[in-house]
């Protein structure tokens, strides 16, 4: 019989889950299981068992031993306060208390042991120096008991082993290998002062609230507004009086808009997607949220002025224009804001102005990952889940620099590499990850279409194939097998750059595989046959067989956190909310019925077609909300050209922006912070955004915006909250029928929900594909050389353009927080025979050159780019990156080829600043 205390544990507790979820394992499981306190300095629940503190120490059948790793047996009596253990953990909290002056919970802890600190003298040390070098972090080791979470947490969640125990005996510190700490490998996450239970580790947030007096009064479950990963995070924030200001990099807001509301800090939260991990944008880059710059009032452009304006002149004035325009009139959704929102601005573009030309960022992203899987598979959306990275056998990761671009899906790929599952790197770039990968398939840029052809040659070739799989549920396979041997690994060496052995290694290890999955990125989809190489992927897993089970699949990482939502609504000017088409009878009777207008049936623009046909005067007007396009689009000249060619240009917007600078309104609107609904991440899961804070000034949530400006075009909506919203889309969109707001209160769901009851679909295509026949396309795809090719000249370098770890696109949000201090420029990689080639050095600036413009970059040399490529962000306005991006698009989604860009590179005089 198991007993804690006398207390009773049937023995299925020890296999069934306990009310967290987590099956009972250990000693420390059960007493904690009915309330027996034991303290466990040195615990953790998200790293492993160490038992270095001791303090957990309880009586097991009458032999002292460590709670927190012994295993849990169903014959154990366990006792917790028998006079010895009572005795013994004051004893040893008055050995710590000499040697470490804690605070935190290990503070509290001892104080309820009744330690004082009287019973041994302290012990002298070299006064410790605190570390205040890093933007977020801080160090006071004095308080340091050497439990080495910290260790475990950046060895074990992060996986970037910054920290070390050094010294021996009474000189053992925690330590980094000297210097500052910000001269380390450190990625800013904040896992160790989260997990610190002294405060010895930890961070400008907790210290501020700390110094200002402030104590919590509420805690706030929420969806991180970063990347498509979607980490659920805690905002922990309180209610301050109306003269309250910030201190540090946010200077004071204006006297007309006080600010009575705070975060004051964001923690991770327990969620199947991030496990209670953040990256610094998470869990830091929210200062942004009251910085001054902060859009307040509507503006209204007078005698080429923007004017502030009241909420009634500006609504009138462009519903007026809108109105007046249609339908030659545009709107460009935002994939920063909610399902909600955007569902709403397609809904009034379409049945309220008459127009399908409605389109959103994953134009410029991820459009050929859904335009190619949709051919390939028939969806295009992640057949899988970011959980099953932990049941994958191998991750062939295409075009992304997880780590940077999805930090805390990057850190789950380390650590499922360090524990066995082996790596396939498709990069032009070294990164991280293609440092940690077992095979790293380093092509020549813009060889995509060769490479994965030649992999699945190989595949052929060496009869790895899946032909129970193949003749079963797919078709095309017999003229494929033929087309395919043009691209024998042998063939394609000369055009990929990557040798044939490597190749043929990784197309084994890929097709050999119990559980082989699939990620890509932008670095896959932003060229000119990018929609084409999403179907060559595809064409792999298909193949193998890997698509429909457990640890396998395609799956795109998503790039801004609501871009598959934004695509779901029916952001798109060819497929309305559910990918449904406009022009089908049903999809028209069923909206009609619902929305009481009728459904445009033309295709309306994409995005790089609203451009054009604004520039030559037949569009007349747009609405963008939640986009900086002069900055984040490519061929900026064209851009900038279309928008000042429109007779009118609205702009709902957080902060001002290049756009918004071309604006005739510009419209407040709220953070993500600022308002409820829903954001869908890259793994199709459906998970809550709620409100912290009142929006700055007078900003509105872009929802009753949108509504009153709906209103004020003639179709009044009556939605009391985003739910009514969210409950209208699930009647229009088969997918979401099972879905509301109050169902998605945990851990969200997984569309397709196709009834209330259903549990989600965290896998797709178990048995059939959506496509004729049931059946997935083997597709035939030539290599084509790139229309970008025409405009290098010799010399020229190809630019690839993508994110860094501390900012997030435009850097709108982020150049506003103390990431700016972490990346405060975009730098130029440069391999270093390419430097030596032009006499640069790290840290001279360059001017980039094309036909299409000029850009500016900080050299850094760097062996992670090869010879004749370089790569930089495009995050600082001051770099004008997206000033060379040229014309050539994808030739299925239309999006911009971002990642092959010809330049020349120029030394920039000192005294010369862009």
């Amino acid at each position: 019989m198991l007993t804690v205390n006398g207390k009773v544990i049937p023995p299925e507790r020890l296999a069934d889950a306990d009310d967290g979820g987590v099956p009972l394992k250990t000693v420390l499981d059960a007493c904690r299981a009915v309330g027996a306190e034991v303290p466990a300095f040195c615990h953790e629940r998200r790293v492993s068992a160490a038992g270095h503190c001791r303090m957990c120490m309880v009586e097991v059948d009458g032999r002292c031993v460590p709670a927190c790793h012994t295993a849990l047996r169903a014959d154990m009596r366990i006792e917790t306060e028998t006079p010895r253990l009572v005795a013994f953990r004051r004893d040893l909290g008055e050995l710590v208390v000499s040697e470490s002056s804690p605070g935190g919970r290990v503070e509290a802890e001892l104080s309820a042991l009744g330690v004082t600190g009287e019973r041994y003298p302290k012990r002298p040390k070299p006064p410790l120096v605190p570390d205040i070098s890093h933007p977020y972090l801080r160090f006071s080791l004095d308080a340091c008991i050497l439990c080495r979470l910290c260790v475990r947490a950046c060895d074990e969640i992060q996986g970037q082993f910054v920290y070390a125990v050094e010294g021996r005996g009474s000189s053992t510190r925690i330590g980094w290998g000297g210097g500052p700490f910000a001269e380390t490998d450190c990625k800013s996450c904040g896992a160790c002062a989260s997990i610190c239970p002294t405060g010895a580790i930890s961070d400008r947030d907790r210290l501020r609230a700390h110094a200002d007096g402030l104590v919590e009064d509420r805690v706030v479950r929420t969806t991180c507004s970063y990347c498509g990963v979607g980490c659920q995070l805690e905002v922990h924030a309180v209610g301050t009086p109306p003269g309250w200001r910030p201190t540090g990099l946010s200077e004071p807001p204006s006297a007309r808009s006080p600010i009575s509301e705070r975060v004051l800090r964001i923690e991770g939260a327990p969620s199947p997607v991030n496990h209670e991990h953040t990256c610094v944008k998470g869990r830091y880059a929210h200062t942004f949220v009251h910085h001054e710059d902060r859009l307040r009032e509507p503006l209204i452009r007078k005698s080429g002025v923007l004017t502030p304006a009241s909420w009634d002149e500006a609504l009138t004035y462009v519903a007026g224009e809108l109105l007046r325009h249609a339908p030659h009139v545009a709107m460009l959704s935002s994939s920063r804001c909610t399902n909600e929102e955007n569902y709403l601005a397609q809904k009034w573009f379409r049945g309220g102005l008459g127009t399908n030309n409605v389109d959103c960022c994953a134009r410029v992203c991820h459009g050929p990952s859904a335009a190619g899987m949709r051919r390939s598979v028939g969806t295009g959306a992640a057949t899988n889940s970011l959980a099953d990275l932990e049941r994958a056998d191998v991750l062939l990761l295409s075009g992304s620099n997880t780590t940077e671009s999805h930090p805390v899906t990057g850190a789950r790929i380390k650590q499922a590499a360090l524990k066995g599952m082996r790596l396939i790197v498709v990069d032009p770039r070294r990164t991280e990850l293609a440092r940690l990968a077992d095979v790293h398939l380093q092509l020549n840029p813009g060889t995509n279409i060769a490479l994965l052809n030649s992999l699945a040659a190989a595949i052929v070739d060496e009869g790895l194939c899946n032909r129970d799989f193949i003749d079963t549920r797919t078709e095309g396979f017999e003229a494929f097998e033929t087309f395919i041997q043009a691209y024998l690994p042998e063939r394609a060496e000369a055009t990929t750059g990557v040798p044939a052995a490597r190749v043929r290694k990784a197309a084994r290890m890929y097709a050999s595989a119990g559980r082989p999955m699939q990620a890509h990125g932008l670095g896959m989809t932003e060229h000119f046959q990018g929609s084409e190489g999403v179907m060559a992927l595809c064409n792999l897993a298909l193949l193998v067989g890997a698509i429909g089970r457990e640890g396998v699949g395609v799956n795109p990482l998503r790039g801004q956190n609501n871009v598959q939502g934004a695509a779901d609504m029916g952001c798109q000017p060819d497929l309305v909310t559910g990918y449904q088409r406009p022009d089908d009878p049903d999809v028209q009777t069923r909206f009609g019925s619902i929305w009481g207008r009728p459904l445009p049936t033309s295709k309306g623009l994409t995005l790089p077609e609203m451009y054009e046909s604004a520039r030559r005067g037949d569009l007349k007007a747009m609405f963008i909300f939640g986009e900086d396009v002069v900055q984040t689009d490519p061929d900026v000249k064209q851009v900038e050209a279309a928008l000042k060619a429109l007779s009118h240009l609205t702009v709902l917007e957080i902060f001002p922006s290049r756009t918004s600078a071309l604006a005739h309104v510009v419209l407040p609107g709220a953070s993500f912070l600022e308002k409820d609904g829903t954001f869908t991440n890259g793994e199709r899961r459906i998970q809550r955004v709620r409100q912290v804070l009142s929006p700055v000034g007078d900003a509105r949530p872009d929802w009753q915006v949108l509504c009153d400006l709906m209103g004020a075009t003639g179709w009044t909506q009556d939605y009391r909250h985003p739910a009514d919203i969210m409950d209208e889309i699930a009647r229009v969109n088969p997918s979401f029928a099972g879905v509301s707001h109050a169902r998605l209160e945990h851990d969200g769901l997984q569309w397709p929900v196709p009834s209330i009851g259903h549990a989600g679909t965290p896998i797709l295509h178990r048995s059939s594909f959506p496509l004729p026949g049931g059946r997935a396309r083997l597709v035939c795809i030539d290599a084509l050389p790139s229309p970008s090719f025409a405009t290098r000249t010799p010399g020229d370098v190809l630019l690839i353009t993508g994110r860094v770890l501390a900012h997030y696109n435009s850097g709108s949000m982020t150049r506003r927080t103390d990431n700016q201090r972490l990346e405060p420029t975009d730098r130029l990689e440069l391999n270093p025979a390419d430097a030596t080639a032009r006499g640069l050095r790290t840290g001279d600036r360059v001017r980039l050159q094309n036909p299409f413009g000029e850009a500016f970059g900080v050299v850094e040399v760097t062996e992670r780019v090869p010879p004749g490529a370089v790569f930089m962000s495009f995050h600082q306005p001051e770099s004008e990156t997206n000033h060379v991006t040229s014309d050539v698009m994808d030739r299925l989604a239309g999006c911009p080829e971002y990642k092959l860009v010809p330049v020349s590179l120029h030394p920039l005089p000192a005294t010369e600043s862009p």
